[in-house]
């Protein structure tokens, strides 16, 4: 870590006047009480009360006296001076005198400003320690906020380099720990395996850190599932397990953020202890984030399935309406035939049935109990013809979360290689139902009415997973649960 991060203009610039003080500056620093012009008078000398006024204006305006007090604008020397009566000349050869160093004790005694000696060192390196632990400021960001502190607790100014070389060195011994830190989590297999994803392997072009960092851009079902190898894979790296509880999260999150922006090779090249840091930290964060792209792609994909069954059941609603018109038209007819004949007292309803052809009248019954809609029907069905899509990346959604009512296995303990779906008391039904339909892998004795979590259901599912009679319960299609749970999602967790 370099030293001297200040470039030559900003260390020339520090502790000096770098342009003129405008109105409002000049008289928060400036401007003499009563008691600040008594003390400048009894000065000995004209040159010697104007500089030491000057003096006392310096170190308010710049938290530091000057070698020589007399460079200072013209504008500071005519604002005091016409304070104190005298001529702006009148400082002419003071910054020679002896007599400004035994002014500044004395305006530092008056005035409670104290040297920059060790206790003031110790405890602006402690503050500066804590920040730089705590947060990833630029050394130029700290050195100037140190500057300020010491301003506001009246300590004055050391020079430039005694201050630069002690954010340096506080940002090093504050890396260091967090490195060191971050290297001790591992085990030594982890480590191991931390370090190879930084080498590209034999037959491939790029490392398993440029491969793992990268969000997915397939909105697919094959997507979903690549996003799921994803999060298992960064998993399978043990982040979960390690206690980083002691690591403030901005450091952990800059590092994964050089980790992310970073070549491979540009990590390999770190020191040992910052390159594994920096693995660590990755792997660590990465598998929640990839957890949420795989969730944020399943909710694209199901988006699309569902925006795509709608209208496919839009266009196949259009299609059908003629054949349902002509139906609904004849069985019009027909109704008016029977409603006709029982508004006679002496028409005989069978004998006007008889009279007509019924072969029609049946196959327009058949149309419309297949063409015809419930009120709240939507794209249900067209949906449940979806499930092939679906099950393309169903079977890997379910074994790589966990479908639990808490992130806790039976134990009590936290499962650390899955992510649990966690839901308060009115997402528990969608729990419910997504954990019958993790039971139904490989299962082949039928399907109970009862054992079907039903809850969740809305009333057009329920038609078809419960179709009527003659046919049993399940042998609708087991399809059509996993569609169904479709809806209302629990937040994930864990």
């Amino acid at each position: 870590m370099p030293t001297n991060f200040l470039s030559e203009d900003q260390r020339k610039r520090f502790g000096r006047f770098t342009e003129e003080p405008d109105e409002g500056q000049l008289a928060g620093s400036f401007l003499m009480d009563q008691t600040a012009r008594r003390r400048a008078m009894a000065a000995k000398g004209a040159r010697n009360r104007l500089g030491w006024a000057l003096q006392l204006g310096t170190v308010r305006y710049l938290g530091t006296f000057l070698d020589n007090p007399e460079e200072v604008p013209a504008v500071v020397v005519d604002y005091v001076a016409e304070q104190l009566g005298l001529q702006a000349g009148d400082l002419a050869g003071y910054g020679a005198m002896e007599h400004r160093w035994d002014h500044q004790e004395q305006i530092r005694t008056a005035y409670g400003y104290t040297k920059f000696e060790f206790d003031q060192w110790f405890t602006l390196a402690r503050w500066m320690y804590q920040r730089a632990w705590i947060g990833s400021e630029r050394p130029t960001l700290l050195f100037d906020l140190a500057t300020k502190r010491l301003v506001d607790k009246k300590v004055v100014l050391p020079g430039v380099t005694v201050l630069e070389r002690l954010v340096s060195g506080t940002r090093e011994r504050a890396e260091k720990r967090l490195w060191a830190t971050l290297a001790d989590a591992p085990t030594p297999e982890q480590a191991a395996q931390l370090q190879q994803l930084v080498v590209v392997p034999a037959g491939k072009r790029i490392s398993e850190l440029d491969r793992m960092r990268r969000s997915p851009r397939d909105i697919s079902a094959r997507g979903v599932g690549k996003a799921l190898e994803r999060y298992e894979s960064l998993n399978a790296l043990g982040g979960s397990g390690w206690d980083l509880s002691s690591i403030p999260p901005g450091r952990l999150q800059a590092l994964v953020r050089f980790a992310k922006a970073a070549r491979a090779q540009a990590v390999a090249d770190l020191a040992a202890n910052r390159r594994l840091a920096t693995l660590v930290a990755f792997a660590s964060v990465m598998p929640q984030v990839a957890a949420d792209e795989a969730i944020e792609v399943f909710d694209l994909v199901m988006g699309d399935v569902i925006r795509s069954s709608a209208a496919k059941m839009t266009k196949k609603r259009l299609r059908t309406l003629k054949d349902l018109d002509a139906a609904a038209i004849l069985l019009r007819t027909a109704w008016l035939t029977v409603s006709g004949a029982a508004a006679d007292p002496e028409g005989d309803i069978r004998a006007a049935l008889d009279a007509v052809d019924v072969a029609p009248f049946n196959a327009a019954a058949e149309v419309v109990k297949e063409l015809a809609q419930e009120p709240d029907d939507g794209c249900e069905q067209m949906l449940a013809a979806r499930y092939n899509t679906i099950a393309r990346f169903l079977p890997g959604l379910l074994k790589t979360f966990a479908i639990e009512a808490s992130a806790t296995d039976k134990t009590d303990k936290p499962v650390p290689d899955r992510l649990s779906f966690e839901a308060d008391a009115a997402g528990l039904p969608v729990l419910d139902a997504l954990r019958f339909v993790k039971s139904l892998k490989g299962r082949r004795r039928p399907i109970q009415a009862w054992e079907v979590p039903a809850k969740v259901l809305t009333p057009a599912w329920r038609r078809l997973v419960f179709p009527p009679p003659p046919m049993p319960v399940g042998s609708s299609d087991q399809h059509h649960r996993p569609s169904a749970t479709r809806g209302r999602r629990p937040a994930p967790g864990g």
